[in-house]
């Protein structure tokens, strides 16, 4: 494909292409207010540098009371070069978002599926909730900067039909800001350099190095993340000598580099999984926890790296995650009484409106509802519950038995689902579900509360009649028994950032008895 068709076009294509959707506000002059960049957690950051991709979330909207505010509605970014060229991988639909009240509201998750970009933490200082913009290519240029877009639809905004990667749009109908994200530092290699050491001699040693990364997703793949500090890495080495033992930590970049140990030495290299001390009681909190995610065991279970140490040998990399106490889901019970139905009618807690997921099908019991017919709800017999009124669900939901799988899946999808939309839970949120298992002794790992949500809606729009003996009750059981613990709160959310690093120290020598004087 040639290069113009991956760059960002200011006129309306010439060939077919997808027209998207678009609100009813008055297309014409360019729009008022501000995008920018920020953290996770909405704090913009000064001069918009950051250290890694996984660190740049999309904010806009005012900082303050006195700021103009976007215009609601949906809309659309990209991450291009100063000069037009698009970085962003994935394709267009996968990057809409939602303005409401005039700042950005989140990813439009619902319309986006599971390709979705994950969501940074609520600002209540605005309202906010930015979007994180990977994936994106590397910038090519020579400053390191890049640029992104936010794109309003409107009549003349297409998507291209030779490449769903690429939008055709106006400028009147975009923002722009620009951003840098610092180069990654390279793992050390000492015996690449100028008069290199004379422990850098083949015949006389070996140099291994790696990096430690925080695998925010549970992936088990750096997508340039975070980077790990205070990390114990351990090494054994074999050589002619016998064997031995030492460690490395990583530095404040992630980086580890051990030896040199001797050319033709056996390793084996792992890492020392910290704990959290949240305490400060020098004793490794119960409630807190990390779990090494990379490399993955091998069939033994090891989780780590040996070989022969022919040649300096790098890629040496861990990624781990930590895990807390989860909160914000509510049960049944919860959306079934008269709190539930006050958040259903008034928007929100104590009637602040929060239903921003998605804004399109509206605000109050009316928007809810129509947000839960969007879902592929089933009930007793397999028929679907479209629910359009209150009464309606409050009975359904307290029904709800799992005789068929698939309405005990649906009551607790609409529960999850109501969680989500009124932000007391996010789809991005990566949940600890090792533990949770159907009766067949399939257990889930490390998922999103999206994918889930997703992977029950899809399963209640193909089987909807799942009791004794069907072959497919035992994979809803598996997703309803996910959502179940979800909206109790019994499985552990993964932190956004790191947490501490802690090692507990080691337990003091024993006394020596003394030897009874004869």
């Amino acid at each position: 494909m040639r290069n113009e068709n991956i760059k960002r076009l200011a006129f309306v294509s010439a060939f077919v292409a997808i027209v998207l959707s678009f609100s009813g506000i008055v297309w014409g002059q360019q729009f008022q207010g501000a995008i920018y960049t920020s953290a996770g957690d909405g704090s913009v950051v000064n001069q918009n540098i950051y250290s890694n991709k996984s660190d740049v979330y999309l904010n806009g909207g005012p900082q303050n009371q006195n700021g103009p505010g976007l215009p609601d509605g949906t809309y659309y970014f990209q991450v291009t070069t100063p000069s037009g060229d698009l970085l962003s991988t994935d394709n267009a639909v996968c990057r809409q978002i939602k303005v409401v009240g005039g700042v950005i509201s989140g990813a439009d998750t619902l319309a986006a599926g599971l390709c979705a970009h994950p969501n940074g933490l609520f600002n209540p200082n605005n309202g906010s909730t930015p979007v994180q913009l990977m994936p994106f290519s590397d910038t090519t240029n020579a400053g390191g900067e890049y640029k992104v877009w936010l794109i309003r639809q409107a009549t003349s905004t297409t998507i291209s039909t030779l490449d769903p990667r690429v939008i055709n749009f106006t400028n009147n109908n975009s923002k722009t800001d620009n951003f840098k994200v610092a180069a990654p530092t390279p793992t050390p290699d000492p015996c690449n350099v100028p008069n290199p050491p004379p422990d850098c001699n083949p015949d006389q040693g070996v140099v291994l190095s790696g990096h430690k990364f925080y695998d925010a997703n549970a992936n088990a793949v750096d997508n340039n993340e975070a980077p790990v500090a205070g990390i114990t890495i351990v090494i054994n080495w074999i050589d002619t000598a016998g064997s031995h033992t030492g460690t490395a930590t990583t530095g404040i970049d992630g980086n580890w580099t051990f030896g040199p140990i001797p050319t033709g030495s056996t390793y084996t290299v792992y890492e020392l999984v910290p704990c959290v001390d949240d305490n400060a009681d020098l004793v490794c909190d119960a409630g807190h926890y990390w779990v090494q995610t990379a490399p993955v065991p091998d069939s033994q279970n090891f989780q780590g790296y040996n070989g022969t140490a022919n040649t300096n040998v790098t890629g040496l990399n861990f990624g781990d995650i930590c895990f807390g106490p989860a909160s914000g889901g509510y049960t049944l019970g919860y959306w079934s009484n008269k709190n539930g139905e006050k958040v259903m009618t008034n928007g929100g807690p104590n009637g602040v409106d929060q239903t921003v997921y998605p804004a399109t099908v509206g605000t109050g019991m009316n928007g809810d509802l129509l947000f839960l017919r969007n879902l592929n709800l089933k009930g007793s017999t397999g028929s679907n519950f479209d629910p359009t009124g209150y009464t309606q669900f409050r009975t359904w939901l307290l029904n709800g038995n799992a005789v068929n799988m698939s309405y005990m899946l649906s009551v607790q999808l609409s529960a999850t689902s109501l969680d989500v939309r009124h932000k007391f839970l996010y789809d991005a949120q990566i949940v600890d579900a090792r533990t949770v298992c159907n009766s067949a002794g399939t257990c889930l790992g490390f998922n999103s509360i999206g994918s889930i949500r997703q992977g029950a809606d899809t399963s209640l729009n193909n089987f909807s009649y799942t009791i004794s003996g069907d072959p497919h009750r035992q994979s809803q059981e598996l997703l309803k028994n996910f959502l179940d613990s979800v909206n109790n709160n019994r499985l552990p959310f993964a932190s956004v950032q790191p947490c501490a690093v802690f090692y507990p120290p080691p337990p003091p020598p024993p006394t020596p008895t003394p030897t009874p004087t004869p």
